[in-house]
C-alpha cells in the first residue's frame, strides 16, 4: 500500500544555502591554511611553465617519482607516488591504488593555461618617442580590460649555444613594470567611444610600452635611438639580442598581487583563478591522500583556452599515454584489452572555474540555474551553449555516486549553468576526455569577473572543492 502524504506534512524543497553556515570551527582552520597555501601558489604561478615548475618542486618534496615509460612491465606497490611531465607544459601526478587497473582509475583534469597577452615574434619598434612591443592576445579576453594596468613580462628562451634563459620582470618589489596605453577621454569621442564594446580596443592596439629614453651611444641624427636603448638593456641584463627575441616565448600578464577581498576577507582576488584555482585544489587534494582504493591521478593540461589543441592539450594523445602508463604501473600489463578496460572504467572530474552570477549583471543569468559565490562546489550536469553545442552531459548513474560522496562528507553543493541558454555557456576539457569512453562530470569553482585580469573566488568554495576532490581521489564510495 502506498502511504499518502498528510495534507499537513511539510513539503521538502531544495535550495543551496551559504556554505559558510555549515562550516565547523575545525574546518575553518583548515580552510584558512588551504587558502594561505593557495595564495602563495597563485602569487608565484602566472604562466604555464611557472605552474609546472612549482607543482613539480612540491611533488618531488612530497615523494613523487618520475613515472616509468610504458614497456618496462614494472608493477608498482599501492601507495607509490608517480609523476609524468609532458614537454614542460603539462604534468600528471598519481598515487597507485589497491584495486586492479581493470576497475579503472580516478582522475581529476584541470588546465594550466590562462588568458594573457603574448609578445609577437618580431615585437620591438619605435614610434612617437616611445619603444613598444607588438602583441597577440591568447584566449578569450575583453581587450579593453588590459590597457592602463601594470604588466610583468615572463621570458623563456634558448640561445644559440643551447643555454636556457628564463626571466621575470615586473613581479618583484622595485622591478619596472610595463603597460598598454589608452586614448584620453578628451580625444576618444570619434575614434573610440562610438565603437562596439568588442572593438573598444583592437588587437593591434594592444602594444606594450617598454622604453622611452634615447640611447646615448647612438648618433642623435639616427633613428630608433629609444629602440636601441631597450636592446642594450635587454642584452646587458638578460643576454638576449633582438634576434633572440624572435626565438623566445614572452608573456605579458598583470603585475598586480593576489589579495583577500572584502571587509570580512572572505574572497580571494587574483589573476589566473581560471583555472589555476582548480589546478592547486586538485594538487592539494591529492597531497592529502595516502593509499587510495583505485589508482588516483590529477592531469594538468595546456591550451584549454584556445580549444585544447597541441601535444599538451586534451585533444592530444597525452591522455591515452597517461592511461597506458598508469595501467602498466598498476598491473604490469600493456595489452590493448588491459588499457581499454582501465579506460572505460575510469571516472573523471573536469575541474574548471565557471562564471558565477553577478549582482551587477543579473539579466545575463538564470537565477535558478546559476552558480553563486559562497554556496559550495558547483556541479554542471552539462556544459556548452545554446542547444548544448560543444557540450558534455554527465550520466545520472555517475552523478548518483557523486551525490552519495558529497552527502557522506557533508560537502555543500549547488547546480548551475553558465548564464542564460541563448546568451552564455562554454566548454571545458570534459568532452574531449569523454571521447575516450570515460565517465566525466564538470565540477566547477564559481568565479566572478571570469577571464578578467583580477578574478574573484570565495574561500569557502575553494576549501570545499579541495574536500570534494580529496573524497573523490580516495574513492571509497
Amino acid at each position: 500500500m502506498v502511504k499518502k502524504n498528510n495534507i499537513n506534512d511539510e513539503v521538502k524543497s531544495f535550495k543551496p544555502n551559504s556554505a559558510w553556515d555549515s562550516i565547523s570551527a575545525t574546518d575553518l582552520k583548515i580552510l584558512e591554511k588551504r587558502c594561505a597555501s593557495y595564495l602563495d601558489f597563485i602569487t608565484k604561478c602566472k604562466t604555464e611553465r611557472a605552474t609546472v615548475s612549482y607543482i613539480k618542486a612540491k611533488a618531488e618534496k612530497a615523494g613523487f617519482k618520475t613515472l616509468p615509460d610504458f614497456g618496462n612491465g614494472k608493477k608498482l606497490k599501492p601507495g607509490t607516488k608517480v609523476m609524468f611531465i609532458n614537454n614542460n607544459k603539462a604534468i600528471c601526478l598519481g598515487i597507485i591504488g589497491k584495486r586492479p587497473a581493470s576497475e579503472g582509475f580516478r582522475l581529476i583534469a584541470a588546465h594550466l593555461d590562462v588568458p594573457k597577452v603574448d609578445v609577437k615574434s618580431m615585437p620591438l619598434y619605435e614610434r612617437d618617442n616611445l619603444a613598444l612591443f607588438k602583441t597577440h592576445y591568447y584566449g578569450g579576453i575583453k581587450k579593453f580590460q588590459w590597457v592602463t594596468i601594470p604588466l610583468s613580462l615572463h621570458i623563456f628562451a634558448i640561445d644559440k649555444k643551447g643555454k636556457t634563459l628564463s626571466f621575470v620582470i615586473g613581479e618583484k618589489e622595485g622591478d619596472p613594470v610595463f603597460t598598454i596605453s589608452d586614448i584620453a577621454i578628451h580625444l576618444a569621442q570619434k575614434l573610440q567611444m562610438k565603437r562596439l564594446t568588442l572593438e573598444a580596443v583592437t588587437g593591434e592596439e594592444l602594444n606594450i610600452v617598454v622604453g622611452s629614453k634615447p640611447d646615448s651611444k647612438t648618433d642623435k641624427t639616427q633613428p630608433n635611438r629609444i629602440k636601441n636603448t631597450v636592446l642594450r638593456e635587454i642584452e646587458k641584463q638578460f643576454g638576449l639580442t633582438e634576434e633572440d627575441l624572435a626565438w623566445a616565448e614572452i608573456h605579458a600578464v598583470p603585475a598586480m598581487k593576489p589579495a583577500e577581498v572584502g571587509f570580512d576577507r572572505g574572497l580571494i582576488g587574483a589573476y589566473g583563478h581560471d583555472d589555476r584555482a582548480c589546478v592547486y585544489a586538485a594538487y592539494s587534494a591529492l597531497s592529502e591522500v595516502n593509499v587510495p582504493e583505485h589508482t588516483s591521478a590529477i592531469l594538468l593540461l595546456d591550451k584549454e583556452e584556445v580549444g585544447s589543441a597541441g601535444p599538451n592539450g586534451a585533444q592530444s594523445g597525452l591522455i591515452t599515454d597517461l592511461i597506458t602508463m598508469l595501467t602498466e604501473a598498476t598491473s604490469g600489463e600493456t595489452t590493448l584489452p588491459a588499457i581499454r578496460n582501465a579506460t572505460r572504467n575510469t571516472l573523471v572530474f573536469s575541474a574548471d572555474t565557471s562564471a558565477s552570477i553577478d549582482p551587477n549583471y543579473e539579466s545575463a543569468y538564470d537565477p535558478l540555474n546559476s552558480g553563486y559565490l559562497g554556496k559550495g562546489v558547483w556541479i554542471s550536469k552539462f556544459s556548452g551553449k545554446g542547444g548544448k553545442s560543444g557540450s558534455l552531459e554527465v550520466d545520472i548513474e555517475f552523478l548518483a555516486k557523486i551525490r552519495k560522496m558529497l552527502e557522506s562528507e557533508n560537502i555543500p553543493y549547488q547546480f548551475g549553468e553558465m548564464g542564460k541558454v541563448d546568451e552564455g555557456g562554454g566548454g571545458t576539457v570534459a568532452r574531449f576526455i569523454a571521447s575516450h569512453n570515460m565517465q566525466v562530470v564538470d565540477m566547477a569553482i564559481p568565479t566572478l569577473s571570469l577571464h578578467s585580469p583580477f578574478e574573484l573566488i570565495s574561500k569557502v568554495d575553494y576549501h570545499y572543492s579541495v574536500s570534494a576532490y580529496k573524497a573523490f581521489l580516495k574513492n571509497h564510495y
